[in-house]
């Protein structure tokens, strides 16, 4: 392409060069103002061919290949529960699903509630950590219970924690350690429609 452009700047050259030849005085004004349109048109057109060619060399990445590199991105940074490389994920709702799924997946293997506040939505973040809780007690004990936040996520846990003893050992009773009479109750119905479809 280089060679084509240097051919025809050397041919524009080469008319300027006859002109300064020629006499203007024998010359036809029609004559002057069709070469000198010639020339410009010649400089023009390689000037466009130039460019031209030049942001073709530089052709924008197509959207198969942004997705190409979103499908790559995206799974090497959960795969290596690195939250960093979640924040160079270009698009923001990939950014998100990334931090979200590590986040949760470092909370519940490490039972470690402080995890769940990377999560983007507070109803999402409640639910991880009633989650890990659950899943801490199950391991720990129910006394892993009175270290959850509020009220309200120690009787959450409490009452998840009994309702699991009671399926795993498939023993109702389970349901009256729970301090809570609307507790107790609401657990042994749970445990009554579990027993229906076990």
């Amino acid at each position: 392409m280089d060679n084509f452009i240097r051919t025809y700047f050397f041919k524009c050259y080469n008319q300027i060069s006859k002109l300064k030849k020629v006499k203007f005085k024998n010359m036809k004004k029609k004559n002057i103002y069709f070469l000198i349109f010639i020339l410009v048109a010649l400089l023009v057109g390689g000037t466009a061919v130039y460019y031209y060619s030049k942001k073709s060399e530089k052709a924008p990445v197509s959207e198969t290949e942004k997705l190409s590199a979103r499908q790559e991105q995206l799974p090497k940074a959960i795969e290596g529960k690195d939250l960093a490389a979640c924040d160079k994920i270009p698009t923001k709702e990939d950014s998100v699903i990334c931090r979200n799924t590590i986040a949760i997946t470092l909370a519940k293997e490490k039972l470690d509630a402080s995890f769940c506040g990377i999560l983007d939505k507070k109803e999402n973040q409640n639910t991880c950590v009633k989650e890990v809780f659950y899943d801490k007690a199950e391991k720990e004990g129910v006394a892993v219970c009175q270290q959850a936040g509020t009220e309200e996520e120690k009787r959450d846990c409490e009452k998840e924690y009994y309702f699991t003893m009671a399926t795993q050992k498939n023993d109702i009773t389970q349901c009256v350690n729970l301090k809570n009479e609307e507790d107790i109750n609401e657990c042994g119905q749970d445990f009554s429609e579990w027993q229906k479809f076990k």
